[in-house]
């Protein structure tokens, strides 16, 4: 009958007796980093470094493979991956490649999209959060934004306002969602810009098929708004941008609503 030193050169037996195994020694999956995985951390590492900037084009998907040692098969699944995140642009081609992208909000908006269309989220979410957004916005604004961004608001203004009274309803709604996004732009952060060009992007096909609100407000109202950024107001300044957004979300949850009942 074997002792337990025996048994202890028995991993079944060293279970029955109870003495286990440390955690790092049990046996278990051998997980191993999958080598195209490798070649996305390698090009990202490059664009962190300032190696790769946007606009650049990469080496084709042959040197690519022979300068990493892997197949070209391997190269090509990490520059799918890598487009899927919104970091290349693969053109096909003569003078196609693989493009550094300027890593524009269009991952945003495809994720806002994709939130919206399977339910997670609803217009009502994401109205109330551009509202949230674009207050911070504008607070940022009065404290940031210089007499050339107020001129670009002045401008776009402007020009929302010939669209109207020519009747070019369409060209109008796309000039006048344009405004939050210079408006984003001029709290000079990234993060907010992109954030709202992305929701901007999402929302605007609800507000082009709800059409101008009754006795539509938006002229007098973001010369108002203008008026008091430039006076660096923040608390008339949010207090404009609620009211605007206010009847705005009302106007298109309300069309939404009636366009579901058709």
């Amino acid at each position: 009958m074997p002792n337990d030193a025996d048994a202890t050169k028995n991993p079944a037996s060293i279970q029955r007796l109870g003495l286990g195994l440390a955690a790092a020694d049990r046996p278990g999956p051998v997980r191993t980093r999958r080598v195209f995985e490798d070649i996305c951390e390698r090009i990202r590492n490059e664009l962190i470094s300032g190696a790769l900037k946007p606009g650049d084009r990469l080496a084709s998907e042959r040197e690519l493979a022979e300068s990493y040692g892997v197949s070209r098969t391997v190269v090509h699944e990490a520059l799918i991956i890598l487009e899927i995140a919104g970091i290349l642009k693969l053109r096909k081609g003569r003078s196609g490649g693989a493009f550094v992208t300027d890593l524009s909000p269009d991952l945003f908006t495809r994720s806002f999209r994709d939130m919206l269309d399977f339910g997670q989220v609803s217009l009502a979410m994401l109205l109330e959060a551009r509202a949230i957004i674009q207050v911070a916005v504008v607070q940022t604004a009065c404290v940031r934004a210089t007499e050339r961004d107020f001129a670009r608001l002045e401008q776009n203004i402007d020009e929302t306002e010939a669209l109207t009274l020519a009747g070019r309803f369409d060209e109008r709604t796309f000039k006048a969602i344009e405004f939050n996004v210079i408006l984003a732009e001029t709290a000079h952060n990234k993060v907010l810009a992109t954030v709202v060009e992305a929701l901007s992007s999402v929302l605007r096909g609800f507000v082009a098929s709800a059409g101008p609100q009754p006795h539509d407000p938006v002229i007098a109202s973001r010369r108002t708004l203008l008026a008091r950024m430039r006076d660096r107001d923040r608390q008339g300044a949010a207090a404009s941008m609620t009211e605007h957004f206010d009847g705005l979300n009302r106007h298109l949850l309300g069309a939404d609503g009636a366009d579901r009942r058709d």
